[in-house]
């Protein structure tokens, strides 16, 4: 009797230390973003033989709702780490549930901001009448890394250019079927700008932009001189909503006055004011507490801001208060109207930056 005893403890303790056995780790900072990021967790079986089951993830947001339900097929466990192939997500049983997650999950493949629960587990069999269940649950807040931000023209702007480009930077990360949609409305008198964004035909409504910037549409009539606008971006991918920028105005005011030769502009480490009006000559001033040397810069072209204007004459900067004069006339890429966005890479940490309007 003793030795029966006996045996069966050593089966229980044996049991035990075969359910403590399996393990699994997921990183959900970096994969818990995405449906297919679910296939990222390692399973770790540190038991002495290699064990065959199921696997189960279980998404549930902070309400307790369940998002989605992943049943994958039967595999083995080899002993050691194994990690989940992106192949077996194409295979699996996915199971919605009743999350307000669940639209954008379903149709994009993203979670959406908010808290989640992920619970992975491996169902191993062997044990009647049910499978021995291993599981580990995280969680996670999701935010978007960056925000969806608007570049130019900037809020509370007064421009000249009645036929603007308009630019912006995107969220991160950034998907593949990723796309923009823009909206320009004009502001009312007595409006605000959401006002004049929710309830006034818009003057520019253009979807499915897959570049983070925009020339004004030829087919669209000239900004009016006086008149102000608002004007929104949204991220969507396929006819789902990601999220959307903040909403800017900007007014149409060209101010005639002469710009005097000894007037410098200071470039700041953000973008404020009105444009500065260069005239063949950009004269800007900025203040380097550290060693001086040559002046890393560089100009963009707001309409094309993707391509960089080279060839741009050598400028050096001094320690304390720096005024440089740039002559930009001789240099093709500057065009009359068109608007520029200055940028200084080597004062510091801090990049300095400043718009103008080149004239001839």
């Amino acid at each position: 009797m003793k030795k029966i005893l006996a045996s069966l403890i050593g089966i229980l303790c044996t049991v035990g230390a075969v359910r403590a056995q399996v393990n699994i780790s997921f990183e959900p900072a970096l994969h818990g973003q995405t449906l297919e990021g679910l296939t990222m967790a390692q399973v770790v079986n540190a038991g002495p033989r290699d064990l065959m089951g199921s696997f189960r993830i279980l998404v549930k947001d902070g309400m307790g709702r369940t998002v989605v339900n992943v049943y994958l097929e039967e595999f083995p466990l080899r002993q050691g780490a194994n990690r989940l192939q992106r192949n077996m997500l194409s295979n699996s049983t996915l199971r919605f549930g009743e999350s307000t997650a669940v639209p954008m999950l379903s149709q994009t493949g993203r979670f959406p901001e908010g808290e989640f629960e992920y619970c992975f587990q491996y169902l191993e069999k062997g044990f009647k009448p049910d499978p021995e269940i291993h599981e580990n649950c995280y969680h996670q807040t999701i935010l978007p890394a960056t925000p969806l931000l608007l570049i130019d023209p900037y809020n509370g702007d007064e421009i000249c250019n009645t036929r603007p480009s308009f630019s912006w930077q995107p969220p991160v990360p950034v998907t593949p079927d990723t796309r923009y949609r823009i909206v320009v409305a004009p502001i009312a008198d007595k409006q605000d700008a959401a006002t004049a964004l929710a309830q006034n035909k818009p003057l520019i409504n253009i979807a499915d932009l897959r570049q983070q910037f925009i020339t004004y549409p030829p087919q669209v009539p000239d900004l009016v001189q006086g008149q102000s606008y608002a004007w929104q971006v949204f991220v969507h991918s396929r006819d789902l909503v990601i999220t959307r920028s903040e909403i800017w105005r900007f007014t149409v005011k060209c101010d005639t006055a002469v710009q005097e030769k000894d007037s410098y502009r200071e470039a700041k480490p953000v973008l404020e004011g009105s444009y500065y009006l260069a005239k063949k000559v950009l004269h800007f001033s900025f203040n380097n507490p550290y060693k001086g040397g040559k002046l890393d810069y560089s100009i963009i072209d707001l309409s094309d801001p993707l391509t960089p204007i080279k060839k741009l004459p050598k400028a050096h900067m001094q320690t304390g208060v720096n005024l440089i004069d740039l002559r930009l006339e001789s240099n093709s890429s500057f065009i009359e109207g068109h608007h520029y966005l200055l940028k200084i890479h080597n004062v510091g940490s801090t990049e300095l930056v400043l718009k103008f309007t080149y004239a001839d």
